[in-house]
């Protein structure tokens, strides 16, 4: 096949492909990306991403976008571009999420704890809203991308005189491969769509080690204990337009 010809294919595919899509959607989103760690001097920073999705009416469909985090485990500047296969449900009516946001807000308010007023005003208001969503959104994928960021400095803590623990993070390697899993709940205005997308991330790549250096007369040596740093969550809000 002559490269003219499998251009032509691959347009036809692609035009076919598009065809059948039910939805498209393109938005942008921030939040917050940080370890699932107790470990004490590490923070979380604000990321923010662009996002494209196409679905199909069974559902299935694709998200992929580009996604800037400013600092992870106080290492700056990582990039990425997220590719993930999603999952939608049926769009619900208005009816229907007045009806499930009416029963949410009951249930929030019977099963809370008891309190004054205005904390069941806020159960109820929370059980509402909550259950307002049009469709659900299930996601896996996988974000390549590149630590851009150099190692920061120590984070030192001390006790008495006994010994001192100084915290620091290491960047090991500049490319990062997380493995992904969320779930995005889709409130929509006309077209619009507001989103809340809490995330898991699970770094394949050894970018992040966690070092806790402990030294004095307690321990009578210095003892370094380096641990990678592998799971991460991420909480995201943002807004993104939907048509087809």
């Amino acid at each position: 096949m002559s490269i003219k010809s499998l251009i032509v294919a691959i347009s036809a595919g692609l035009l076919c492909f598009n065809a059948l899509a039910q939805t498209r959607d393109i938005g942008i989103q921030a939040g917050i990306y940080l370890p699932m760690t107790q470990k004490t001097g590490i923070g979380s920073d604000i990321t923010f991403g662009v996002g494209y999705g196409q679905f199909f009416h069974s559902g299935l469909g694709f998200r992929t976008g580009l996604q800037y985090t400013a600092s992870i485990a106080d290492i700056d500047d990582v990039f990425g571009v997220p590719v993930a296969f999603a999952y939608r449900t049926r769009s619900r009516s208005a009816e229907e999420r007045f009806r499930s946001g009416a029963a949410g807000a009951i249930d929030a308010t019977a099963y809370g704890t008891y309190g004054d007023g205005n904390d069941a005003s806020r159960r109820l208001l929370g059980g509402f809203l909550l259950n307002l969503f049009r469709d659900v959104e299930f996601f896996a994928g996988v974000t390549p991308g590149y630590v851009a960021g150099s190692s920061g400095s120590p984070f030192i803590s001390s006790w008495g005189t006994q010994y001192r623990e100084d915290i620091r993070v290491e960047k090991k390697n500049a490319f990062s491969m997380t493995l992904d899993a969320g779930v995005s709940l889709n409130y929509s205005i006309w077209r619009f769509d507001l989103k809340f997308t809490p995330t898991i991330h699970y770094n394949l790549t050894d970018n992040y080690i966690y070092h806790s250096t402990i030294s004095g007369t307690s321990v009578g040596t210095t003892v370094d204990q380096a641990t990678p740093l592998r799971w991460f969550v991420s909480l995201n809000a943002g807004i993104a337009f939907r048509w087809k």
